[in-house]
């Protein structure tokens, strides 16, 4: 099985994870203790699974090598997709048993990557906030920039 494949399918059992952690992490009364203890170890075990893939599907994500001084599609598509990946696909957090699952897709926010006076930047709308302020108070801003590892990261404009 090629690399993206394997990615591919890795991504899907990690979101199958999560979307079965997700009704376990709503509050909610049990009637029995053993019941809620067993949910406990359950949501732990989801977690850990899921949060087991995820750096190994960040690094897939966030390509070390990629060029941002280049203009080409295959750039602009390497870039969307880490935002996606970053920004709008459910995740485990840092508490065990925690996760973050966004209300909203790429499409629903227009997410736009462009290139523009030599470097590389995405904006979205903040679908969260009041539609009755002005575009400029709804959008989020950033550029792409590198670490001293050369790791790719969103600074905010």
């Amino acid at each position: 099985m090629p690399l993206s494949q394997q990615t591919a399918e890795l991504e899907r059992i990690r979101l199958r994870l999560i979307e079965m952690l997700a009704p376990l992490t709503q509050e909610g009364p049990s009637s029995e203790s053993s019941q809620a203890a067993g949910d406990q170890v359950l949501r732990q075990t989801l977690w850990s699974a899921a949060h087991a893939l995820d750096p190994h599907l960040r690094e897939e994500h966030m390509p070390a090598g990629v060029d941002l001084d280049r203009n080409d599609e295959g750039t602009q598509k390497i870039l969307y997709d880490f935002v996606v990946f970053d920004y709008f696909t459910p995740r485990t957090l840092e508490d065990a048993g925690d996760i973050s699952v966004p209300r909203h897709t790429p499409e629903e926010c227009d997410l736009s990557v462009f290139f523009q006076y030599g470097r590389w930047f995405v904006t979205w709308l903040n679908p969260e906030v009041d539609n009755r302020q002005s575009e400029a108070d709804r959008r989020e801003l950033f550029v792409f920039e590198k670490d001293e590892k050369g790791q790719l990261y969103l600074d905010e404009v």
